[in-house]
């Protein structure tokens, strides 16, 4: 069977242009990118145009998002100082044309047009429940240590292409079924995102898609060192135990589900808004998009913390009935700010979309973005990361409506 993947065209960064060799066998993005960034981190982009001596170039603003022009080499400056000054992943979303910043603006109207969304019942508890228990902690630790190994995985480095490669490898080993697929997504630099497809049955045009992003930053961009132990080997080391678990039950959906490792989050979101526009423009009707950014760091009280802007209401409701069904885990509820992580792209595209998030915005892990986002900080384990990885396979057997035992 033909996996969902199959048919996205190779989506490619549109207007680039290249120009320095990188290391990761790409050559380096130069040239203007239209950026709409939350109104409130202006002061970062302003940064970001004093160092390099020019005026901030701001081509459109409204109450809670203003459009900038910033040159391509600059992504990961800016990047670093949203989160200096702001204590914020992300913030921004990179354009490749104004016409398509602008239309971010009002960024409210965005996300007042999601799709109607489908039914949220609670009907396979004995499904859920069959796999759960063989989820590991250990495992998730594992390769959060794995991952974060690597000298960093910033988008336009080698580590961070060859990243891809290994997730796609390890990927791949966790099933010989022929109908489930691993492919690789260019987007036109170095990393690649990563995308596993288990075609669904009686109902395989609706796509359930679990994400996180593979990618890491830290100041010096590629020849930086960062581990991004939590921000986000975290994600993709829980999202890899969700579908190891899964398919070693031999797991058959209804729908379609999609497993997500997003390249150049940190840089604008751009691996998942690529994925996610291309989904839109061709009608592929995706019903949920969990987003597993940072799982291991518990800073604050409860346990799990839902984001409530710029996300599905209905889908947090149907989070908060899985966590007390199946989870057992305290939540609570926060806001995380403009394009924080890629579940943003989904709900721009018109898509429910949902962030559990492992404390709030202001105690989450203060490593990220530091070569000091080890392992280490969260205890050398993954036991925060396992209520997480609970969450999101009750969301996946949910979600794409097992048949019930």
């Amino acid at each position: 069977m033909r996996s969902v993947l199959g048919w996205i065209a190779v989506v490619m960064c549109a207007g680039s242009t290249l120009a320095v060799a990188e290391p990761g066998g790409r050559e380096a993005e130069v040239g203007p990118r239209f950026v709409s960034i939350g109104r409130d981190a202006l002061d970062a982009a302003l940064a970001v145009a004093e160092r390099r001596g020019a005026p901030l170039r701001i081509l459109d603003i409204d109450a809670d998002v203003a459009v900038i022009e910033v040159d391509a080499g600059d992504l990961g400056l800016l990047a670093q100082e949203v989160h200096a000054r702001h204590d914020r992943c992300g913030g921004f979303v990179v354009h490749d044309s104004i016409g398509a910043a602008i239309a971010d603006l009002p960024v409210h109207a965005g996300v007042a047009q999601v799709r109607p969304e489908t039914d949220y019942p609670l009907d396979r508890a004995a499904a859920v429940r069959a796999v759960v228990p063989a989820l590991d902690a250990g495992r998730i630790r594992d390769m959060i240590r794995e991952l974060s190994a690597m000298p960093n995985r910033y988008y336009q480095s080698a580590t961070g292409a060859a990243a891809s490669i290994w997730l796609r490898d390890r990927w791949r080993a966790l099933s010989a079924r022929p109908e489930v697929t691993v492919e690789l997504v260019d987007h036109g630099y170095a990393q690649q995102s990563v995308v596993l497809t288990i075609p669904g049955g009686a109902r395989a045009d609706e796509v359930v898609v679990i994400g996180g992003h593979l990618d890491s930053i830290a100041a010096g961009g590629a020849a930086s060192t960062a581990p991004g132990a939590d921000d986000d080997a975290s994600g993709i080391a829980t999202i890899t135990e969700v579908a190891r678990v899964l398919l070693a039950r031999d797991f058959r959906p209804a729908r379609t589900v999609q497993f997500m490792a997003y390249a150049a989050e940190e840089v604008g979101l751009r691996g998942s808004q690529l994925i996610a526009k291309d989904y839109q423009r061709r009608g592929v009707r995706v019903v949920g998009a969990l987003q597993l950014d940072m799982t291991n760091y518990q800073g604050s009280d409860k346990d799990i913390w839902l984001m409530k802007d710029f996300t599905s209401a209905a889908q947090n409701g149907f989070l908060i009935q899985l966590i007390e069904r199946y989870v057992g885990a305290t939540w609570g509820l926060d806001a995380c700010g403009y394009a924080c992580s890629d579940h943003a792209s989904w709900t721009r595209a018109g898509y429910p979309a949902v962030l559990p998030f492992e404390a709030t915005l202001t105690t989450h892990n203060p490593n990220i973005h530091t070569p000091n986002d080890t392992l280490a900080v969260s205890g050398n384990n993954a036991n925060h990361a396992a209520k997480f990885a609970k969450l999101a396979i009750a969301y996946v057997v949910e979600m794409a409506q097992v048949p019930a035992n």
